[in-house]
């Protein structure tokens, strides 16, 4: 399944352009969290105070923000820039923060965002990502990925 996760930024004037994260929710990556989510519960009944772990990772297919368009682009990118735009607005729900989309759902190169140094962080049910926008001093979070979805995950057939 794939997920567009909103993102929030540790900066409050600027986003880097990370408006969304667009991630592909495998089974192995399912598997991966959940193993990192049972691990922290392990290591909270020891040390109660721990409250989240990071993992190095690069999971997010991109980062990107659907209200960038190039005035220069051409009419294709134009539409594709504004078809990425609509689509979110038109699923927009009580759940803003996750958003199922198709297969089909491709953001335009012109609406991604450079990004280093991605992390998976394991809470206690659920996962977050996160990452630095190149050139930037702070970092951004998606929404949180609950443990029902990553253990639905598990179940779903792979694709061809």
């Amino acid at each position: 399944m794939r997920v567009a996760l909103r993102v929030s930024s540790s900066y409050e004037h600027w986003d880097g352009d990370c408006d969304f994260a667009l991630v592909e929710v495998t089974a192995g990556l399912a598997a991966l969290a959940l193993r990192r989510i049972a691990a922290l519960r392990a290591q909270k009944s020891e040390d109660p105070d721990i409250h989240e772990t990071y993992y190095w990772t690069s999971c997010v297919e991109c980062y990107f923000s659907p209200w960038i368009a190039q005035e220069d682009a051409g009419a294709e990118v134009q539409a594709a820039c504004l078809a990425v735009a609509e689509r979110l607005c038109e699923v927009q729900s009580e759940d803003y923060e996750v958003i199922e989309v198709s297969d089909s759902f491709q953001v335009p190169s012109c609406q991604i965002a450079a990004v280093e140094c991605q992390e998976m962080i394991a809470r206690q049910d659920a996962i977050a990502l996160s990452a630095i926008p190149r050139h930037a001093s702070f970092y951004v979070q998606t929404a949180e990925i609950p443990l029902s979805m990553l253990e639905a995950a598990l179940v779903l057939p792979a694709r061809a």
